[in-house]
């Protein structure tokens, strides 16, 4: 742990980004460097925010010991004790009660398999999640379910905690998978001991509860590929579930209309953000399960989407939460407002404050702070003291004067519209190469903060562009509906503005830009390779659609009628009625225009887009007598990566970009 006077130095300076040009000897960091795992995997906050658990991991070697640092509120001076985890990958920590804390952890276990018409299996490792609570006295921990081998064999993922019951200092409310009913349910788990009691069965399609007071309130079922569901409720005192609304999935690419985030002070009224019809803005709204209706907004900006809540731990509503260029937080109380903006105004605004956790009386909190020179760091602040603590940093190798600032720039489009885009300045001088990073969704977006790829590209000395395109989310209906149909045509316009605009201004090299981008955005890097084939030196599409027919066949599968498909069709188009204009939209059946080499990056695990994609990519570019390299990746999906996978997709964008720029 860093000491307090040298992290409040280092967090009055991170706002001097023209400093790290000036000193002598930085080195930005390396692909390996970003993509190790970090050292310091959480922070969590007792309830009465007195102490906290910061849980690390060290690796030596081919040792590892993850362990928990245990620090006074009160008195920041006094030794931290430790309690030892034991050889385990850690990802979260959380205090169960005053002795025991629950820690999230990734295990590897062997699995045997025997393909089907074969004589002879195999045998494979593979990765399991699961909870462990850990207790103060460095008594062994307790994994939970851990006394169900059945449990532990058809689960694996054994870590999903549904409520922390803070009424109930010994039990949690954990979901598995059931055996015996082949399906979901809901189960008390005992903190201290592990052991399971059955408390409700869900439906065949069951995904996930919500539970408000401790009573199950909602219940979220999918269909089997995870893609289209049902909301349902319950309200207190009754037996059966009742259907709210038919849902699409929040896939990655897409951010609901209606999305459940906390709880009000009435039994059987949540929290959703919602847009309704004919408002352009999404708000906060609550939602009665007996009347199945909405009350009015608690929260609703005209210029922002409302994206969320931060909740207490019973999940009663603080602040609605948007996004400017950075996180911005609209408290009910007005105080504790006042204090979390006194924090960002510490950080000279070039930091995202976000609010992890607060001690149950609401006088104490932890915040996670990341910029784009600050991959992420942990702070305690006081607010009867005024008092603001640094507790840790994720990744203590990555320094603020190695990594690349960020500048904001507003792109005027052809059509006289207005766009935000980002700009990621390498630690050099003089034209630079440019690479273009379109964003994924498409109704997503970028923003103030630390990327991965914008710093692994920064540190090899390219400028890096992100665009928020028209078509983005979190500026309201109107400007993501602008991209509706707008594939391959408006969409690649604002992106190519907003190249133009960079270059105009001398700061890029217009012999050396290439795009690369993911998902959306590896649609947009392909369109852009048939489209500006003498803009761009090389292409990398991760994960990206290229045939948008094929791609909305796909979601077809759901049913003609389903929400899911529909809204893609929205999206993109009919296949019926805009046959033509689809076709011109795609990519693979435009490969004979692309003049750069393509990099074509896609995991076999992929279910949001199908591997398909770039299959048939690489065949229409080899067809056509184009570059082309695809690489698939096993045993790996859309997103939500390990760091070994990140690293090797990193490592060979950067080779396969830096090739094309020589």
């Amino acid at each position: 742990m860093f000491t307090r006077r040298a992290a409040l130095a280092a967090g009055a300076g991170l706002a001097l980004a023209g400093s790290a040009r000036a000193a002598e000897g930085i080195r930005p960091p390396t692909v390996e460097e970003l993509t190790r795992p970090a050292m310091n995997r959480g922070a969590a906050l007792s309830r009465d925010g007195k102490r906290i658990a910061l849980l690390h991991e060290l690796r030596e070697g081919g040792r590892r010991l993850a362990y928990v640092s245990l620090i006074s509120a009160d008195n920041f001076d006094a030794p931290a004790v430790r309690v030892i985890v034991g050889n385990y990958d850690v990802e979260d920590v959380v205090w169960a009660n005053d002795e025991r804390l629950l820690i999230s952890v990734l295990m590897e276990r062997e699995e045997d398999y025997m393909p089907t018409g074969t004589r002879f299996g195999t045998t494979f490792n593979t990765s399991v999640r699961r909870t462990l609570s850990v207790g103060l006295d460095g008594s062994p921990p307790a994994i939970m379910f851990g006394a169900d081998r059945s449990f532990l064999q058809t689960n694996f993922n054994l870590s999903y905690v549904v409520d922390m019951l803070p009424d109930d200092p010994r039990r949690i409310l954990m979901r598995a998978w059931e055996p015996q009913g082949q399906t979901r349910a809901l189960y008390s788990v005992d903190v201290y001991t592990g052991e399971a009691t059955f408390l409700e069965r869900g439906g065949p399609a069951t995904d996930d509860w919500s539970i408000q007071d401790g009573k199950p309130l909602l219940r979220w079922d999918y269909n089997s590929r995870g893609t289209a569901g049902a909301l349902y409720g319950r309200s207190p005192g009754e037996t059966e579930w009742k259907l709210i609304r038919n849902i699409a999935r929040y896939d990655g690419f897409n951010r609901p209309d209606f999305d459940v985030v906390g709880y009000t002070e009435q039994a059987g009224v949540f929290l959703a953000v919602h847009r309704a019809d004919g408002e352009n803005t999404a708000s906060l709204r609550p939602f009665d399960i007996r009347s199945m209706a909405f009350g009015a907004p608690v929260a609703v900006r005209p210029d922002r989407d409302t994206e969320g809540a931060l909740t207490d731990e019973r999940g009663r509503y603080l602040a609605a939460i948007s996004t400017d260029d950075r996180v911005v937080y609209n408290f009910a109380d007005k105080t504790l407002g006042a204090h979390v903006r006194g924090v960002e105004a510490f950080f000279q605004k070039t930091c995202n404050v976000r609010i992890t956790e607060l001690s149950e009386d609401r006088t104490r909190f932890m915040a996670r702070v990341s910029g784009p020179r600050v991959q992420g760091a942990y702070y305690f602040y006081d607010v009867a003291a005024r008092r603001l603590e640094p507790v840790a940093v994720a990744k203590p190798w990555l320094k603020e004067e190695s990594l690349a600032p960020v500048e904001t720039l507003d792109v005027r489009t052809r059509d006289d519209a207005t766009i935000r885009a980002y700009l990621t300045v390498p630690l050099a001088s003089g034209p630079r190469p440019l690479v273009v990073m379109p964003h994924g969704g498409p109704v997503a977006r970028d923003s103030y903060d630390f990327d991965l790829f914008a710093q692994a590209f920064a540190a090899q000395g390219w400028l890096v562009l992100q665009p928020n395109f028209r078509g983005s989310g979190g500026y309201g209906r109107a400007f993501a509906e602008a991209g509706d149909g707008r594939w391959g045509d408006r969409m690649q316009e604002d992106v190519e503005d907003a190249v133009a605009q960079v270059l105009g201004s001398g700061r890029a090299d217009p012999k050396r830009v290439a795009i690369c981008g993911a998902s959306y955005g590896g649609y947009a890097a392909l369109m852009g390779a048939v489209r500006r084939p003498e803009l761009y030196r090389s292409v990398v599409s991760i994960a990206g659609v290229s045939d948008l027919p094929e791609f909305l066949a796909d979601r077809r599968r759901d049913g003609e009628d389903s929400p899911y498909y529909k809204l893609w069709v929205a999206r993109i188009g009919d296949p019926a009625k805009d046959a033509e204009r689809l076709a011109t939209a795609s990519p693979r059946r435009r490969a004979k225009e692309a003049q750069a080499p393509v990099l074509l990056i896609h995991g076999l695990d992929d279910y949001v887009v199908s591997p398909d994609q770039s299959r048939m990519m690489a065949s229409a570019l080899k067809a056509a007598g184009k570059r082309v390299e695809l690489m698939t990746l096993r045993e790996t999906g859309h997103n939500g990566w390990e760091p070994k996978v990140e690293k090797q997709v990193l490592e060979a964008c950067v080779a396969f970009i830096a090739k094309s720029f020589t």
